[in-house]
């Protein structure tokens, strides 16, 4: 995903993706990608701060709400805590 790209290069400093329930992630949309951002100083876990893990097949399975790609760890920690404050406000 370009997007991850984007990060790596310093052109951008988040990405989150919120997919609709039940959609399950597929690693190679993201394996190459979170290579790319950690290598270059970022961060990637899922939207409750969990690193994704590669070694369960071709699925990203239990995934915590989305994925959350930053460029660094200060941001992701904001990032993750503002997460939390709106999932806990929220109705859904």
């Amino acid at each position: 995903m370009v997007k991850y790209a984007a990060i790596a290069r310093g052109e951008a400093e988040i990405y989150m993706r919120f997919a609709r329930s039940g959609y399950k992630e597929k690693i190679w949309d993201h394996a190459a990608g979170v290579l790319l951002v950690i290598e270059a100083g970022g961060v990637v876990t899922d939207a409750g701060g969990c690193q994704l893990d590669f070694s369960r097949g071709i699925y990203q399975e239990g995934i915590d709400r989305g994925i959350i790609a930053c460029s660094g760890s200060k941001l992701h920690e904001k990032i993750i805590g503002a997460v939390y404050a709106s999932w806990e406000s929220s109705n859904l």
